[in-house]
């Protein structure tokens, strides 16, 4: 009896026939959505599982999906809304079996007819170095999510250009000077297709003058007679309103105004203040002049040296 069960049990084992490992296929490679909605991909070329087909799934952001099997290396989704930010998930099938997934969220991009022409590009100056600029498409059918603003400024003065691209509708500049005659221009610029770009708009500005900020103490000398200093004028790129004059302004003990030329470097200013009474507290202010009036004063107080 024992032996007979032995003998089955010896058979069984050698009738069930090993089964085979489930191939499991790696993720497929550069994913990719193009202009008019076709998604794309490669198979590694050494790939070990036969794919059968790939599961290709769009999760839209407006909580609208699709689901689509396919053989091919690509699938057709041009029926997806532009300018909705899509996950697109695709899997390797291989005899039933799910492989590795790829994944990328993107949009699909504005196609290539889309109109980008402006509705309007406004320019106004809120303050001294702050230009708002305002924007918007004539035509948002497709959105805007693969575009930038390509805004072109030029100094009529010098003729010198000054590339800015930007997003949204709106922007603030803060590198504008006054006294300045620009001319602005502006196109939209479809990043997607090589940078297919909409007409121009075109607006002229120029800054109402500003005083100069504060002038900034650089370097004092102390003596007993005098007071040797260098002051650091505003940046001539922010302020380009011309200096007239520079004042120390000592009250009855002294009063100094220095001409300035205002070259464009705009180096610092040097002012020696003499006839002065040894181991005595001056206080003065100091301010600049130009075409616009007078800055701010800076306070200063200072005692002269002992005789030796």
């Amino acid at each position: 009896m024992i032996t007979k069960i032995c003998f089955l049990v010896f058979v069984a084992v050698l009738g069930s026939a090993p089964r085979a490992e489930a191939c499991v296929a790696n993720a497929v490679l550069n994913l990719r959505i193009h202009v008019g909605g076709n998604l794309t991909w490669t198979v590694n070329p050494n790939e070990p599982c036969t794919i059968d087909y790939f599961k290709v799934e769009a999760q839209g952001d407006r909580q609208d999906d699709y689901v689509v099997n396919v053989r091919d290396h690509y699938v057709d989704l041009s029926f997806l809304k532009t300018c909705e930010q899509w996950k697109f998930h695709v899997t390797p099938v291989s005899e039933g079996v799910l492989g590795h997934e790829t994944r990328i969220i993107d949009w699909i991009p504005i196609p290539s007819n889309a109109d980008l022409t402006l509705e309007y590009f406004n320019v106004t100056v809120r303050k001294k170095n702050d230009v708002l600029l305002k924007w918007d498409l004539r035509n948002h059918t497709h959105g805007d999510c693969t575009l930038e603003y390509r805004v072109a400024i030029v100094d009529r003065d010098t003729s010198k250009t000054r590339d800015v691209y930007l997003t949204g509708k709106s922007a603030h500049i803060d590198f504008l000077s006054p006294c300045v005659p620009y001319r602005l221009t502006m196109r939209a610029v479809n990043t997607a297709i090589g940078g297919i770009e909409g007409p121009l708009a075109v607006r002229n500005l120029e800054i109402p003058a500003y005083p100069e900020d504060p002038p900034e103490l650089r370097n004092i000398q102390i003596y007993a007679n005098r007071i040797s200093m260098s002051w650091r004028l505003e940046n001539y790129l922010l302020n380009r309103c011309p200096i007239i004059n520079f004042y120390v302004d000592g009250g009855n003990a002294f009063n100094i105004s220095v001409p300035v030329m205002d070259p464009e470097g705009r180096p610092p200013v040097h002012v020696n203040v003499t006839g002065l009474q040894p181991s005595t507290i001056y206080s003065f202010k100091v301010y600049v002049e130009n075409s616009a009036g007078v800055s701010t004063a800076v306070p200063m107080a200072v005692q002269t040296a002992t005789l030796g």
